[in-house]
């Protein structure tokens, strides 16, 4: 909201004159004093939701001390009009969502273990993937436990300590000990729960920050955090191919093992303060809190949308089988490979920033609509590489490659920045981690659905190292059935839902206030 100015009173003095400001805004992210432009302290008081700030100045023209405030909210870099505080949070997120992205440099060697060494077909491989997916369909329960359960004081830092420990162990196993599909599995899913757990204290400690505040700004937060996951991406496709030309796979697993040790570095600098609460009182009061998230959830504001979001994921994939296609029908190398996923999480930072300048501010329905119709389009555009009319074009094989990787990950990331931010603004106030967590959850579920549905239709069409005569037709398959969720398109709301939710407010609140009078 706007910064708003109350009439002026002046006060006169023998020694000095002086001019009293009062300036009241909607409380939000400032959590340091405020300087005037003479860098004297604008002191406040809070009141129903609002900030009142007076100051005093030895100008007759009060607002021009109070201009340097009002530029808070009209800068447009977003780091402006940021706390201290909430600077660190991002970056600590951001480092979170970095290592989530780098962890990727594990993708090419445990494609390629699975492949080689354990000797797994292209449906197995795609379930597996699934399979190693599902601790981030807990992550309710990591904010549940995080919100309700500190430890030490704190609700956040131990966790992030825990994550970083267990994700390191899990792939330093993978390195020196596992040789079956079984454990590959057991410790694949322990590494991807400690980064589940990781990120579900990031998206919290940020949703705590976008509680409150506009679309756009709510908008901003995510886009910067998931700049980092999209930078570790970068490194990770960088380097994952280059170091499989030097390095075997379970070396590479050995070095992918010392990131997550840096979560424990971020744990101690992450700013958070000391809980001081009754624990048996909040642990005796778990059952009341579920039945709060169930009454939250039920409502049809957000479970509609959390449905389209499920299906909008659980559509089949065609997964794994196109790492088989690109390496024994175009004979790609793991070099190559490499470029291809650097191409892709370039341009998948290019969607980050192209949504955040352009779409941060439009409304959730038609980008939701819009986005579908054409990664759809794009993705049939697959089928041109899988029949090799590439060549017949003159287009190698390679260059179409790198091109529908940096189109398609441009649009399938702008595909994904409205259900991050629609899930933030869905979030209730008090249970902000739980919620999240619960509405990401159940976009990972769609997922882990839909490479499942992928593996079977992989498998029933008979699909296979040796035999992918009938690829074609699953990638068809996999492209069309991305449609089917738009007919439920008018379950994401057409405007923002905390705007709703205020404006519902406010009118209850008149409403209460018209019957007293």
């Amino acid at each position: 909201m706007p910064w708003t100015s109350e009439r002026p009173s002046s006060t006169g003095s023998k020694s000095r004159e002086s001019t009293t400001v009062t300036v009241t805004k909607r409380v939000g992210l400032e959590s340091q004093p405020l300087l005037a432009q003479d860098g004297s302290a604008l002191h406040s008081k809070d009141h129903e939701g609002y900030n009142t700030i007076t100051m005093m100045k030895p100008e007759r023209d009060p607002m021009k001390s109070a201009h340097p405030v009002m530029m808070l909210e009209s800068s447009k870099n977003p780091l402006h009009s940021m706390s201290t505080e909430v600077q660190l949070v991002c970056f600590c997120s951001g480092w979170v969502m970095f290592l989530e992205g780098i962890n990727g440099m594990s993708g090419l060697a445990t494609s390629y273990f699975f492949k080689e060494t354990l000797k797994v077909e292209p449906a197995v491989l795609s379930s597996i993937g699934s399979i190693t997916s599902l601790p981030w369909t807990c992550k309710p329960l990591y904010g549940f436990i995080s919100d309700a359960y500190p430890i030490w004081g704190y609700r956040r830092k131990p966790y992030l300590l825990i994550a970083g420990i267990l994700g390191s162990i899990s792939w330093f196993l993978m390195s020196k000990y596992v040789t079956t599909v079984f454990l590959s599995g057991i410790c694949m899913t322990l590494g991807s729960g400690a980064i589940a757990v990781a990120n579900v204290i990031a998206e919290a400690m940020v949703c705590e920050k976008s509680r409150g505040e506009t679309q756009e700004y709510a908008s901003r937060l995510q886009s910067i955090i998931y700049t980092g996951q999209a930078v570790g991406s970068i490194i990770a496709a960088w380097t994952g191919g280059y170091l499989l030309t030097f390095m075997s796979d379970r070396q590479v697993f050995l070095l992918v093992a010392s990131f997550p040790l840096s979560l424990i570095v971020i744990a101690f600098i992450v700013p958070e303060e000391r809980y001081h609460g009754n624990h048996v009182k909040e642990r005796s009061e778990i059952n009341d809190k579920l039945l709060q998230l169930w009454n939250a959830f039920k409502q049809p504001q957000i479970w509609r949308p959390c449905a389209f979001i499920f299906m909008l994921n659980a559509t089949p994939a065609t997964g794994a089988t196109w790492f088989y296609f690109y390496t024994d029908v175009l004979k790609f190398s793991s070099e190559f490979l490499g470029t291809i996923g650097l191409v892709g999480s370039c341009f998948t930072l290019a969607g980050v920033f192209l949504f955040d300048a352009t779409m941060r501010k439009a409304s959730f329905r038609p980008v939701f609509l819009w986005s579908t119709i054409v990664s759809t389009i794009l993705g049939l555009s697959q089928l041109i590489l899988v029949f090799r009319y590439n060549l017949v074009l003159g287009i190698p094989d390679s260059v179409f490659c790198l091109g529908e990787s940096a189109i398609l990950s441009i649009v399938g990331w702008i595909c994904t920045m409205p259900v991050l931010v629609l899930a933030a603004r869905l979030c209730p106030e008090g249970m902000e981690g739980t919620m999240y967590a619960l509405i990401m959850s159940i976009n990972n579920l769609g997922g882990i659905v839909g490479s499942q549905l992928g593996a079977v239709l992989t498998t029933w069409l008979g699909v296979t190292e040796q035999n992918l005569g009938n690829f074609w037709l699953l990638v068809l398959i996999c492209n069309l059935s991305t449609f089917l969720p738009l007919l439920f398109i008018n379950w994401i709301p057409e405007d923002d839902p905390q705007v709703l939710e205020e404006t519902t407010a406010q009118a209850s609140e008149v409403d209460i206030k018209s019957g007293l009078v």
